[in-house]
This record gives structure tokens, C-alpha cells and sequence, in this order.
């Protein structure tokens, strides 16, 4: 995967902000809404949004057409990483931000960006703190780390100490993002794979104060496909092997990161199961409840403790079914 041709960018505004979106109801609209409200609301207004509406079957231009600077490009649906790239080849900015569509930039987003940017010709990009909100969009005091204080932020992204979340988080130059070859793995972890690419190659810039956005937090990760996850981390992590081999701070941070990782998802596969067999996808949760059973027996001894269905799989597995 690659950034498409660009396109012509005379009369470049300094930022372009590029936000994918797949609106599958009236609500995901509505969000959208709220979130281009908040680029419109910025004290920086040198920008232009790319709207990459991902083959949503929700209408986008509605939502677009209602705020200035914002170009919508439509495109059959393929995977966030590949409509971040289209925005990238079609935006105009110096700079560039990856907003997601019910993510919402704080007033001084922007300006903290570029004077972050400017003040620091070396570093390829700057990050600032995040807050958190609630699915309804309500503040809520959970405790986030802030960003680390040095400039060298690969070692912290591979081991998993930090993690820039939302994307919105921080601000790259276009050279470091044109220099990776922007987003790849279309359907897994394409924002990791990105962020250890370009954190390898340059500097960051991470400051402590303002916040720049704010993150919507949803209350369960049992959306999220465990198995597909833990193929698309140990895709990017085996990447960096390479890059780590021979260091031996490097290759401890690669082992954490992993092992964290995969913990994560391993315990979404768990909530995958439950979620399928409650929705009577028998053979989606015997898929996952084989992964499960290689990879972690004892959350597959937990499971069958508080999940009788999940208990009743067994037989098919020792079957082979």
C-alpha cells in the first residue's frame, strides 16, 4: 500500500486535517457533525478538512456540505488506512492531522501544533495530551498519561509504555508521514505500524500542555476483533524485529510491547466469544474458542467457569469441528 499521486497543491492552506468515515447510522452522523464543529471552532482557521467517506450507506455530504473547507471524496469501502492515504494524496497542508470522526479537537489544537512545529525544525512531528470523554460526550476525569518527555519516542511506542491515542494527538510534517509511505495494513493496527515507522525515522516533539483533543472512550472493547487484532500486531511487531535485533533495550521493549499487546487481545477474543454465543454465532465462537485454547488456557479454564455455553464448545473442539 501507498500514498496515490498527488494532487495539485497551489494556494496551500497550513494544515489539512483528513478524517475517513464509514456512517453506517443517523447517530455516527450526528457525531461527525459534532466533530467538524470542533475543527470550525479553532483559534488557527489556515486549514482545509478531507472527508474520505469509506462507502458509507449514511449519507456524507449532508454533514460536510453544512462547514466550510471541507472536501468530501467518495470510494468504495477499504479499510481506514487506505482512506487516510487518498486524504493525504489529495490535502494541500505543510502539516497534517488524522482526525477520527467522533473525535473532537480542543480550541488551541492547531496553533499548539504549528508553534510546536516551527520551534522545532527537527522533530518530524509533535504530540500533546489528550482528555477523555464518555460515548455520550462527556467530559470524564480518567487518569491519561501524558505524553513522554523525550524526544526519541520509538523505544516507549514499541514497548508499549505509551500510546498515541487518538491519532488527533498529534501533528506531522508532510515530508515524515510522504517519507514512510504513509498508512499500510488496511484492516488491523495501520495507526501502530504508522507511529513506530515514523518515530524510528524522526524525532517527536511532545509537550505537556494544552490538550489537544479529546478522545471518545467507549465503554466495551468486545467490538473489536481479537483474533484479527492479534494477527495485525504480530504483523507490525515482526516488521520491527529487524530494526531491534542485536540491541538489548530495544529487544526488551520489543518483548513488553508484544506481550502487552497481546494480553489485550487475547482478552478480547474472551468478550468475542461471549458476544457470539449470545447472539447465537456458534461457529464464530468455536472459531475464536480455539485460538483461545492454544494461546491462553486459563482464560479458557475462566471462561468455562462463569460461561456454560462457552463450556459446551468443548466437545466440538476435541472433534475437530
Amino acid at each position: 500500500m501507498s500514498i496515490p499521486t498527488s494532487s495539485d497543491r497551489s494556494a496551500r492552506p497550513l494544515v489539512s486535517i483528513i478524517t475517513p468515515c464509514l456512517l453506517g447510522t443517523p447517530a455516527q452522523a450526528a457525531l461527525l457533525d459534532e466533530t467538524l464543529r470542533t475543527v470550525s471552532s479553532q483559534t488557527c482557521q489556515d486549514y482545509e478538512v478531507i472527508l474520505v467517506d469509506d462507502g458509507s450507506p449514511v449519507p456524507v455530504a449532508p454533514v460536510a456540505d453544512a462547514h466550510l473547507r471541507t472536501t468530501t471524496i467518495i470510494q468504495a469501502n477499504a479499510g481506514p488506512a487506505v482512506a487516510r492515504n487518498v486524504g493525504i494524496a489529495q490535502s494541500r497542508g505543510r502539516y497534517l492531522v488524522f482526525l477520527d470522526a467522533d473525535d473532537h479537537l480542543l480550541p488551541s489544537a492547531l496553533a499548539a501544533g504549528i508553534e510546536a512545529l516551527e520551534a522545532n525544525p527537527d522533530a518530524g512531528f509533535a504530540v500533546g495530551p489528550r482528555e477523555e470523554m464518555t460515548f455520550e460526550g462527556e467530559p470524564v476525569p480518567w487518569d491519561v498519561p501524558p505524553p513522554p518527555s523525550q524526544s526519541d519516542i520509538y523505544l516507549p511506542l514499541l514497548r508499549f509504555d505509551w500510546y498515541i491515542i487518538p491519532p488527533s494527538s498529534a501533528m506531522f510534517r508532510r515530508e515524515a508521514v510522504e517519507s514512510v509511505g504513509g498508512f499500510r495494513d488496511p484492516w488491523g493496527a495501520d495507526d501502530l505500524d504508522f507511529y513506530l515507522r515514523v518515530a524510528h525515522r524522526y524525532k517527536a516533539f511532545c509537550y505537556q500542555a494544552p490538550a489537544v483533543t479529546r478522545y471518545r472512550r467507549y465503554s466495551t472493547s468486545s467490538s473489536r476483533d481479537g483474533e484479527r487484532m492479534l494477527r495485525s500486531i504480530r504483523a507490525v511487531y515482526a516488521r520491527q524485529w529487524p530494526l531491534v535485533e542485536g540491541v538489548p533495550a530495544a529487544e526488551e521493549a520489543f518483548q513488553h510491547g508484544l506481550r502487552m499487546l497481546t494480553e489485550i487481545f487475547l482478552d478480547c477474543v474472551v468478550e468475542n466469544i461471549e458476544d457470539r454465543l449470545r447472539s447465537g454465532d456458534r461457529t464464530g465462537a468455536l472459531r475464536s474458542a480455539g485460538l483461545l485454547r492454544l494461546e491462553s488456557p486459563e482464560r479458557w479454564q475462566a471462561l468455562h467457569g462463569r460461561c456454560p455455553e462457552a463450556a459446551m464448545l468443548t466437545g466440538d473442539l476435541a472433534e475437530g469441528r
